[in-house]
């Protein structure tokens, strides 16, 4: 069921709204960062202090050994007593600074997720209101198990699709070139393609170089493309539902999607984020150096809901419902060659999805190829043409 078209009023009086929510999410974000950073201080002050005890601890150590070689036994007691209260604040000191390194880490992404979600945003901004199909938190909970995410969730989810699909990369294309068996890679269409199905689980790296290709452009159709189930479709003909559980921020989308599929499984439903943010990569070069692009990533990472991953269940209908595991992207980055001047965009689809059986991971596998060839047939082909006129 679509939600009625606003009204110009209607409309500018969402996006202030947006705008005021927008606000107070980065404050929170802001006063949660200088929670974080005067933890740090506050441990870098201990971690200071107990250096500093160790190091007098050790040249206590030192003048105790030396004067036991003019004296008697009388010492070993202290000695034995002074070495376990310096064995003890060696324990503490690698656990502060396990505990310094954590903290480090986790503002360090804070800031790194700040930084890509604000740009997206901002670029963003002025896109077009879509009428999306949506779902009450109500109806949410009980059909699909799934509770409202928070801004943490978000981030989380996102570093953990940039980990997946480092690790997908790093299988499938990894430097050396080496490969196992199980790994196919072949030419198609100006496409690299590699594809590796292992059980139900599918992973796939496409990449391809182009030239004249606005990237702000291109993500944006893309991102238009994604979250309106009658264009999806045009991509992914086996969509047969694409309904939003939660909006996180313009750019990050809670959905839900079921494909339609001929074997025993008859749907395969997933609960995903569907997000956008800038971003930045390295490519190799035929001299050996190593390039950066700058650019997007549009990315679908599941988040987990109540039901087992591993559960299946029936519809009114008597058919088959499966949970399909999902994390993908696609991303376009402008790279530049200093050295030779070259310019041009390198596309990349890459992801892991696990269907539950080989058999609708082989199908997944195909279909996944399709859509990729029918992307580029309606979102870049065209581009590229109006480019050329």
């Amino acid at each position: 069921m679509y939600r009625r078209k606003l009204t110009p009023a209607e409309q500018e009086a969402r996006r202030v709204k947006n705008r005021v929510g927008m606000r107070k999410i980065r404050q929170r974000q802001r006063q949660e960062l200088l929670a974080m950073k005067s933890t740090v201080i506050e441990l870098e002050k201990e971690y200071a202090e107990l250096c500093h005890r160790a190091e007098a601890a050790n040249k206590d150590t030192e003048l105790t050994t030396l004067h036991m070689d003019h004296s008697d036994e009388q010492g070993h007691p202290d000695l034995a007593a002074l070495a376990k209260q310096l064995g003890a604040e060696k324990l503490l000191l690698r656990s502060m600074l396990k505990q310094k390194a954590a903290w480090t880490l986790q503002i360090q992404r804070v800031l790194d997720f700040e930084a890509s979600s604000l740009a997206a945003t901002q670029k963003f901004q002025s896109a077009v209101e879509v009428q999306l199909d949506t779902v009450d938190e109500v109806q949410a909970e009980k059909e699909l198990g799934f509770h409202p995410l928070t801004e943490w969730d978000l981030t989380r989810t996102i570093l953990d699709n940039k980990r997946d699909i480092r690790h997908v990369e790093n299988r499938l294309n990894p430097p050396s070139g080496l490969v196992d068996k199980r790994t196919h890679r072949m030419q198609a269409f100006g496409w690299d393609i590699i594809q590796r199905v292992e059980g139900s689980v599918m992973e796939f790296v496409f990449l391809k170089k182009f030239t004249n290709l606005n990237v702000l452009d291109i993500m944006h159709k893309t991102w238009t493309n994604d979250i309106q189930l009658s264009r999806f479709k045009t991509v992914k003909a086996e969509t047969s539902r694409l309904e939003v559980l939660q909006q996180m921020n313009p750019n990050a989308y809670v959905f839900v999607r079921d494909v339609d599929s001929p074997s025993d499984i008859s749907i395969f439903r997933s609960v995903f984020v569907h997000f956008l943010v800038e971003a930045t990569k390295e490519f190799s070069c035929s001299h050996g150096s190593t390039l950066t692009g700058t650019g997007y990533v549009l990315g679908t990472q599941s988040v987990a809901v109540d039901y087992p991953s591993d559960s299946i269940h029936r519809d009114e209908a008597g058919r088959k419902i499966a949970w399909a595991d999902l994390a993908l992207t696609t991303e376009a980055y402008d790279v530049e060659n200093a050295m030779t001047g070259e310019k041009y965009q390198q596309v990349v689809w890459a992801g892991r999805t696990d269907y539950c059986t080989e058999e609708d991971a082989q199908r997944n596998a195909a279909d996944t190829l399709q859509g990729l060839l029918r992307w580029e047939m309606k979102i870049v082909a065209p581009a590229l043409n109006l480019t050329l006129l």
